[in-house]
């Protein structure tokens, strides 16, 4: 309100304050524009590299996944017999190192007490070492038998 008296100080500070809000206001409209347009652009980049490393990441794992599967499916394959052919293996190996044993024992148990064994088409023979074994005939249980006496060195 004006009465024709000369404008205060304090009217013309107010009417300066009002002239630089004004000018503040257009200034934080344009700034704040700015933001809303340079966020803007960031999210939409940020959700676009989001994107990207999520189907990257998408189709890694499922092609990891894949050749997993394939390496499992191979096994499953594959596994049952390779483990059988090695069960028979071990089972074949430890029969013929019985057999050698076996083999190995009885002949060599059977050189050290005189008795040599050899086989024909007609049958096995035992021949006896007549240094170190004699041809008897014993008694056992009240039956008469054929033994063989083995000489002490």
């Amino acid at each position: 309100m004006k009465t024709g008296k000369p404008t205060r100080l304090s009217e013309k500070l107010n009417a300066e304050l009002d002239t630089i809000r004004k000018d503040h206001v257009a200034l934080m409209d344009s700034q704040l524009e700015s933001f809303r347009s340079d966020f803007s652009s960031i999210a939409t980049s940020a959700l676009h590299t989001i994107e990207t490393d999520i189907r990257f990441f998408l189709n890694d794992s499922k092609s990891e996944l894949q050749r997993r599967s394939e390496t499992i499916r191979r096994w499953l394959t594959i596994s049952p017999w390779v483990i059988v052919g090695l069960i028979t293996v071990w089972i074949a190996s430890m029969m013929a190192a019985s057999w050698f044993w076996t083999v190995f024992l009885t002949r060599s148990e059977a050189t050290e007490l005189g008795l040599t064994r050899i086989e024909r088409p007609e049958g096995r023979w035992l021949i006896l070492d007549p240094d170190k074994t004699r041809l008897r005939t014993c008694s056992m249980g009240g039956k008469t038998v054929t033994c063989i006496r083995i000489m002490e060195d």
